[in-house]
């Protein structure tokens, strides 16, 4: 599965035999029936796979929710396609699932009437369970007998399941005689279960578990070593975890279930330890959860009274409950404190490891750049490469690329010197190998400020072109340097002549502004370079009204240079300085804007219009998530979905 394929170009559809089911604990369940596949959704989460009943591609239903203000959060609403993806609820044009044929079932009960004899036989099994003395069978009589007891219990169950999944409109699917189950028992596939609602939910499940107690019980009062295996399969088959079945039913009757796109991630975004945190502080307010730890508690008990019933011990005496009671209550809470533990353990060992691996790229690029540039050794086809990597350079024909590298040659200065000073004196271009530099500018005090730091693959001696209103420029190195130069007149020859205006504004002014600013740190390189070819510089005046209060916002901002005043009915709010943006709520949100913006000194901005940042935003999940985190801190609470009257927002 591309996921980058599919959330940016792949033309998707509605499967043409879905089946809805009603809502069950604030959820509808999807079913693509021919190749019987599930899905569990919100209403709002159904809403949007609507919007593919004819076939577009996810960016443009994107928009669409943005636009008409029913988007969902954005990690939520790209895990939704990929899971309607792998459920085959969303299929590619023209192409379908293998089909699953559903049996014929010819046997069929209403669950409504088994609720009353389900519920007294399965009581009166775990009753005459417990009263009863069970024994471990001896003979192999008795063992043979304990397996076919097993065995017909079990297929019995599965049968009754099945029937009553049929009473109730459902499908059965794979009647067999499942040889390698232990034991070897009739099996039957009722996953539709699923699309019932919660009470033949229930009864269905507690087919098997009403058996098992039954001939348990019965076995245990006629003949005790024959229901021992019985008694086996009960105490599994209602086990608290790993899929037991009343610790599905507790599942079922939460009234806050959560959609299939709500946990067990394939969104790589989604992956990490603050999602993962985020879904326990979920589960731990929710009662259900402690339902389930006091019946697994409930459930530990019981396998030590049937324990204890085995060995000549009176079971649960007071002699019982001293001997042993803080042994079991120790165990008890020991189980629980080492699985909380265990939790925390792996959940820092995968926040440890990301962190690790970023330190380590960190500190492999500080020591190239302060203990590796005497060791630079770059021959023809070296540079070659590193022209074919740069963003303005990489653009020429290979020819030129070639030409070019001969007419470079290898320069290395030393940390916090002058590299080149820019008043129309330029004598050298040069591309950063290895290296930081900043880039300052004259004050018209005469005090020079820092604009930019360049790195590697970055280009020095050319701003005077990319940004002629500002020709004037100063540049100092900040680690040990290691360039590629040549002659100014050589590189208007061999690289200005070559390369459009807007091609030199992009990369020599723009990127490496882009690439270290907060809001750029986790795009792709791909989409900083997509967002500085649709970005335009544009410059105010002090006092200039960049955004004004109340007014639609027609583009998105980012502070290139200077700063701006950010008020409310004529009260100063705050400062906002270079890097930082604005107006990406209320496009995002297809709001108004509650605050104006006026230029202060030297301003200047970087600015989208607004179509064109929904079509960039929609087509790059990685900006989208960015932007949607960014704007949420700013907010206080989450961007997506959109609160009932929120119209307005900055």
């Amino acid at each position: 599965m591309d996921i980058n394929l599919i959330l940016s170009a792949q033309t998707l559809c509605l499967a043409p035999q879905i089946k809805r089911s009603d809502l069950i604990n604030g959820l509808y369940v999807l079913k693509n029936v021919p190749a019987k596949t599930y899905l569990k959704v919100t209403p709002e989460q159904w809403h949007i796979l609507q919007q593919f009943e004819k076939p577009r591609m996810v960016p443009s239903v994107l928009g669409s929710a943005i636009l008409d203000r029913h988007c969902l959060p954005l990690g939520e609403f790209y895990e939704l396609i990929l899971k309607a993806m792998r459920a085959d609820i969303l299929l590619e044009p023209d192409i379908g699932p293998e089909p699953v044929l559903a049996n014929d079932w010819n046997w069929a009960v209403r669950p409504s009437v088994l609720t009353r004899p389900l519920t007294i036989l399965f009581c009166a099994g775990i009753l005459m369970a417990l009263v009863f003395h069970p024994k471990v069978p001896t003979t192999v009589v008795d063992v043979l007998a304990s397996v076919v007891l097993l065995s017909a219990t079990l297929s019995f169950g599965e049968f009754l399941a099945a029937c009553m999944v049929r009473g109730a409109g459902g499908e059965v699917y794979r009647p067999r005689w499942g040889w390698i189950e232990v034991p070897p028992h009739f099996f039957v596939d009722t996953d539709d279960i699923v699309m019932m609602p919660r009470s033949t939910q229930t009864l269905v499940a507690l087919a098997i578990p009403t058996a098992l107690a039954a001939s348990a019980g019965i076995a245990a009062w006629h003949k005790p070593e024959w229901g021992f295996l019985s008694l086996v399969g009960l105490i599994l088959a209602v086990r608290p975890i790993f899929g037991g079945t009343l610790a599905s039913l507790i599942r079922v009757d939460n009234e806050k279930a959560s959609s299939d796109a709500e946990h067990n991630y394939v969104f790589p975004p989604n992956l990490t330890p603050q999602m993962r945190l985020k879904l326990l502080r979920k589960a731990l307010f929710q009662s259900t959860t402690w339902v389930r730890i006091g019946y697994a508690i409930l459930w530990t008990l019981c396998i030590v009274y049937w324990v204890e019933r085995l060995g000549s011990t009176p079971a649960f005496t007071m002699a019982f409950w001293r001997a042993n009671g803080p042994l079991i209550a120790t165990g008890i809470v020991g189980s629980l404190v080492v699985l909380g533990v265990a939790y925390f353990c792996w959940e820092f060992y995968h926040w440890a490891r990301e962190r690790g691996r970023a330190r380590r790229d960190t500190l492999r690029l500080w020591r190239q750049r302060w203990f590796g540039t005497d060791r630079s050794t770059l021959d023809e086809s070296g540079r070659v490469k590193l022209l074919s990597l740069s963003p303005m350079l990489g653009t020429l024909q290979p020819p030129q690329r070639v030409e070019l590298a001969r007419a470079m040659a290898i320069k290395r200065i030393g940390p916090f010197r002058k590299v080149s000073e820019s008043c129309g004196t330029v004598t050298q271009v040069s591309m950063i190998v290895s290296g930081k530099v900043s880039l300052r500018r004259e004050l018209p005090t005469g005090r020079t400020v820092q604009v930019q730091v360049l790195s590697e693959g970055d280009i020095i001696g050319l701003h005077d072109l990319a940004d002629p209103k500002f020709p004037g420029y100063v540049v100092r190195s900040i680690t040990p340097l290691t360039l590629l130069t040549l002659d100014r007149a050589a590189a208007e020859r061999l690289i200005v002549a070559r390369v459009s205006q807007e091609m030199l504004t992009d990369t020599v002014l723009k990127l490496p502004f882009l690439r270290r600013i907060s809001l750029c740190q986790n795009w792709h390189i791909q989409a900083v370079n997509r967002f500085a070819r649709l970005s335009a510089i544009r410059g105010y005046v002090p006092g200039e009204i960049i955004l004004g209060e109340g007014q639609t916002v027609p583009e998105f901002f980012v502070i290139f240079q200077g700063d701006a005043k950010v008020s409310r009915e004529r009260r100063i709010l705050s400062t906002i300085h270079a890097g930082e943006f604005f107006g990406e709520i209320g496009l995002m949100q297809n709001s108004s804007s509650n605050a104006t913006v006026a230029a202060h000194h030297g301003t200047r901005c970087l600015s989208i219009p607004r179509n064109e940042l929904l079509r960039f935003v929609t087509h790059n999940y990685t900006v989208a998530l960015e932007l949607e985190r960014v704007s949420s801190k700013r907010l206080g609470r989450p961007l997506f979905p959109l609160r009932p009257g929120d119209f307005r927002s900055i």
